[in-house]
């Protein structure tokens, strides 16, 4: 009998480049300097929140029923009318991911159609948002911020719809973020083209200006609804990280939410995104879809999330890292990862669908 017929259990044999998304990890830290590493991997402040955000999954534990796997789970699902293969959107990461590729979300773009999945677009993408829109059939999210002049905000929602996309994910812009690794290795983007959304033919500068300037106030939830009442796009609103915030994004007419704490980039010693999910949940009912985000480092962490409340997570620094990686091949190769580990996930916990993920699959301490 030669050797090929004395194997028994080949499942971890493959010709893949990356097994793990360890690897992935591993070989994007290897390929970026200590600087865009930095710009990568940091929060603010001394990023507590970072920590408590993967933290927070590390503290969750699944009760797996004995003789109720499932063989081939149906990881597909629909929210907010897209199907999806599994749970999962591009998170609208920017402010420069073409350090990490020069191809950016066009290359995210292409990694994630190929995985059947959607994705969300960043006003600060190294690329243009009709550029990225027409490099795959999946950019159907525009995130934006409600800064400045509304004109300027209802024009370039506009322009949004003009390119085909479908949702306007509306962020906040708070007062300067304070990541001091960042401030240490005094990192600065720089573009030989300039910002990619605008200048002539595009959107007015004074938007832009006003997002890092910081000379006029702040919007208010009043502002925001009345824009939102206007808006060309239904709103997912981004940055919902309680109750309270759940409850004003529902009075503004927001057609979603999306929980988040900007992965702790934002200001430090916010709770852990996950921790606020279920109260977020329970604030605004079982119809209103749900995105998360902040911590999730793996497929399971996935199915966590699903189980606290969302309908379905964004995937942010685990795309970076499969772009710095790989390019496109390791976008592709981490989203074919996190949706083969969710798989494995919701078999071991006798779920057939995604539908059957709940709290009940989580273990409570008496």
């Amino acid at each position: 009998m030669d050797k090929q017929a004395r194997r028994i259990d080949d499942r971890y044999a493959t010709d893949e480049k990356y097994t793990t998304l360890r690897g992935i990890h591993r070989e994007a830290e290897r390929r970026l300097s200590e600087v865009d590493w930095n710009y990568l991997w940091c929060g603010t402040g001394d990023e507590v929140t970072l920590r408590d955000n993967t933290a927070a999954f590390d503290r969750h534990r699944f009760v797996a029923p004995l003789f109720a796997g499932i063989s081939n789970p149906d990881t597909a699902t629909r929210v907010l009318g897209f199907d999806l293969s599994f749970p999962a959107f591009i998170a609208p990461f920017g402010g420069g991911e073409a350090v990490f590729h020069p191809q950016g979300h066009l290359a995210i773009g292409r990694a994630a159609e190929a995985a059947g999945i959607q994705q969300m677009v960043p006003v600060a993408a190294a690329h243009s948002l009709e550029e990225v829109a027409a490099a795959s059939s999946v950019a159907s999210v525009f995130q934006m911020t409600f800064v400045g002049d509304e004109g300027l905000v209802m024009a370039m929602m506009e322009r949004a719809k003009e390119a085909g996309y479908r949702y306007i994910c509306v962020t906040y812009s708070p007062i300067r973020q304070w990541r001091e690794r960042m401030m240490e290795d005094r990192f600065a983007i720089r573009d030989d083209n300039g910002p990619s959304n605008f200048g002539p033919g595009k959107s007015d500068p004074a938007a832009l200006a006003e997002q890092l300037d910081f000379t006029q106030a702040r919007w208010n939830w009043q502002q925001a609804a009345r824009v939102i009442s206007r808006a060309p796009l239904p709103c997912i609103i981004k940055g919902v990280n309680s109750a309270r915030d759940a409850k004003a994004a529902l009075d503004a007419g927001a057609a979603g939410l999306y929980v988040s704490n900007y992965g702790g980039r934002t200001i430090d010693r916010e709770p852990a995104a996950l921790d606020m999910l279920p109260e977020v949940r329970e604030a605004v009912g079982s119809d209103m879809p749900i995105i998360f985000d902040s911590g999730i480092r793996r497929g399971s962490d996935i199915a966590t999330a699903i189980a606290l409340g969302a309908d379905a997570v964004a995937l942010g620094r685990l795309i970076a890292l499969g772009l710095a990686a790989d390019g496109e091949y390791g976008v592709r190769r981490t989203l074919e990862l996190l949706k083969r580990e969710f798989w494995t996930t919701l078999g071991h916990l006798g779920c057939s669908s995604v539908d059957e993920l709940n709290s009940d699959v989580l273990w409570h301490s008496k």
